[in-house]
């Protein structure tokens, strides 16, 4: 027999696999490996070739792309393995490769590191609709191209869905003749790894859930909102005095309503758009995704617009590329497939309007169900501009032409198993208050808060949150968290 990977505990030219939990069969021929193809040392990469849709065979087939980084101690076998993914949906895992292996070291002195790019990204066979290579510059473009993206697709699109991926997933252990994973989800990926832990539930050794959100989304953003207004209230707490935090979402409400009657205009990339009140939401909301960075400048850049001095506002405008109604990733460090985004968006999560109407009829439901929300609920953007801002909620889908497509099932059963929660206390994109709605999908899970971060909080430059959560699968309980207290606050702009 013929090892891939020095101390991987793989064994893909035979017959079977050395795991923590003992000798298993896998058929031979199935996967494609080559080594060398992260630059990560220790790293196997091969493909799997799965149905397309496992319901309709006739569909055909599509390549899964994984790369199995081997633990470090050859003397024994691994531990366990541990598969990532890091959001999106869209994200490429593999090419995240380096990063993880560097953010997880210590926990590859005794486990695998599984990643696998979700099919339609990357290597796994790249889905393309031509509608969305580039960034709309208003929500009616967006939402438009979205449902031309569907149209394109046809019954294919149906093929996109975080069902398929988690089996994908499943199909790549089984293919390796693992036994168990420790799934560990980034933002989106604690959506999929959800779905995986319903639709394999023996299969779950234990989850970490990284900037955290429920099945059962809220499509019309209202913890965003609150987490929005909670963020700028922390920064300006933990400021020494250099902000007052209900004073910053007055002067937000003012911008917000000026911006919403006279528009800002400026030239990005050669191309005319409009810094609006969506805009606006979209430029306050991001940089609470990207805190401590950036967050600070939010009471400076309000503060200097109502003043006629949009020099700060402008620049947050071209950084950001928000459309007058939407806004999509633009700085993600991997592939980002934003067609893949949008159809996983429209085939998984929930609408808010029914499925199996005809688009006219779901317009007039989204705006009477939109009429009827709270302004206060929204403030200090407004109900419109922060409910058309983001890319996957609000009306994104109201075009989408399959109305008896596949539909995400939002309850359990889940597995059993031991859950950590991870969420930034600055995040307005998936807030404590959604990750506290994902744990309790879970019998034992445990929600750990994390001062002065926004998005997927293990990035953050100390390691301490990568060791908490390192700790959490090793044990599977939650280890110290007194080095959290040591995460300094976000610098505020003078």
């Amino acid at each position: 027999m013929k090892s891939i990977s020095k101390g991987s505990g793989i064994l893909v030219a035979g017959l079977a696999t050395v795991t923590a939990g003992g000798l298993i069969a896998v058929p031979a021929g199935r996967a494609e490996t080559s080594g060398g193809c992260v630059p990560v040392s220790g790293a196997v990469c091969g493909t799997v070739r799965v149905p397309l849709v496992r319901a309709n065979p006739g569909l055909g087939d599509t390549t899964v792309a994984y790369a199995l980084i081997g633990h470090r101690d050859a003397s024994r076998p691994a531990r366990g393995t541990v598969t990532i993914n890091p959001g999106g949906p869209g994200d490429s895992a593999i090419t995240s490769a380096a990063t993880y292996a560097r953010m997880f070291g210590d926990l590859l002195k005794d486990h695998d590191l599984l990643l696998v790019d979700p099919r339609g990204v990357n290597r796994s066979d790249p889905v393309s609709c031509g509608t969305l290579t580039s960034l709309p510059a208003t929500r009616e473009v967006f939402v438009r191209a979205v449902g031309e993206c569907g149209r394109k697709l046809g019954a294919r699109a149906r093929g996109y869905t975080s069902a398929e991926i988690a089996d994908d997933i499943d199909a790549v252990r089984a293919t390796l003749g693992i036994g168990r994973l420790d799934l560990f989800g980034e933002s989106y990926g604690t959506y999929l790894m959800t779905v995986y832990a319903q639709r394999h539930p023996e299969r779950v050794r234990s989850l970490v859930l990284s900037s955290a959100y429920p099945l059962a989304v809220d499509m019309w953003g209202r913890p965003n909102a609150r987490a929005a207004r909670r963020a700028l209230r922390l920064v300006c707490q933990r400021s020494a005095g250099a902000c007052d935090g209900d004073q910053v979402l007055r002067d937000i409400e003012r911008l917000s309503q000026r911006l919403r009657a006279r528009p800002i205009p400026y030239t990005l990339d050669g191309q005319q758009r409009r810094l609006d009140d969506t805009a606006l939401a979209s430029i306050v909301y991001g940089l609470a995704k990207t805190a401590p960075a950036g967050i600070g400048d939010v009471p400076a850049m309000v503060r200097g617009a109502l003043h006629s001095d949009n020099a700060l506002l402008i620049d947050a405008a071209k950084q950001a590329a928000p459309m007058s109604g939407s806004s999509l990733p633009q700085d993600d460090p991997q592939p980002f497939n934003p067609e893949l985004a949008a159809t996983v968006v429209c085939n998984d999560y929930p609408t808010l309007w029914n499925r199996k109407a005809p688009p006219s009829a779901r317009l007039r439901q989204f705006s009477a169900g939109r009429a009827a929300l709270p302004e206060q609920d929204f403030r200090p953007f407004g109900k419109r501009a922060w409910t058309s801002m983001s890319y996957d909620q609000g009306d994104t889908c109201i075009r989408w032409p399959d109305r008896h497509g596949p539909s995400q099932p939002t309850g359990g059963p889940f597995p059993d198993v031991p859950v950590l929660v991870t969420s930034g206390d600055l995040d307005a994109n998936t807030p404590t208050e959604t990750g506290r709605q994902a744990a309790r999908q879970f019998r034992r899970a445990t929600v750990v808060e994390v001062p002065n971060v926004g998005h997927v909080a293990e990035h953050e430059p100390s390691g301490c949150v990568a060791a908490v959560q390192t700790g959490f699968i090793r044990d599977l309980r939650v280890p110290d968290t007194s080095c959290l207290n040591r995460i300094p606050p976000a610098p505020v702009r003078p």
